[in-house]
């Protein structure tokens, strides 16, 4: 029985991992662009563990966010690149997995950006 209620309590904490922390303010669609390109990434980075679980539920969530702007081809795209980028692979100082820093470089990238629904100012003079 201690068992079961122990894998309940850790289900919740990683459902509740998976949603958006509660803020002052909601999150603009840049900051849920770089959630979700974060997240993609991090997924890719720490696969098979809580880290790829909580990403792909928070992907989930902030994807509803972007709604029309975002399709699920932009994000399978976005997880290619993410795949591409290597974010498992060691680093060559110390043989460590920085995904963390990688991911955070990745979504700064113009490419993920605009397949997330990021779109040009217009250059055009008033």
């Amino acid at each position: 029985m201690r068992v079961v209620t122990v894998a309940a309590f850790m289900a919740g904490l990683l459902w509740a991992g998976a949603a958006p922390a509660q803020t002052s303010r909601r999150e603009t669609p840049a900051e849920a662009r770089r959630i979700v390109a974060q997240a993609i990434c991090l997924g890719e980075g720490y696969p098979g563990t809580a880290v790829a679980t909580d990403s792909a539920g928070v992907v989930s969530v902030y994807q509803e966010m972007l709604g029309d702007a975002v399709s699920v081809g932009d994000l399978d795209t976005v997880r290619a690149l993410a795949r591409a980028a290597r974010p498992a692979e060691p680093t060559p100082v110390g043989s460590r997995n920085l995904a963390i820093a990688r991911c955070v470089l990745f979504a700064g990238r113009p490419d993920v950006r605009r397949l997330l629904g990021e779109r040009r100012k217009s250059s055009r003079p008033r």
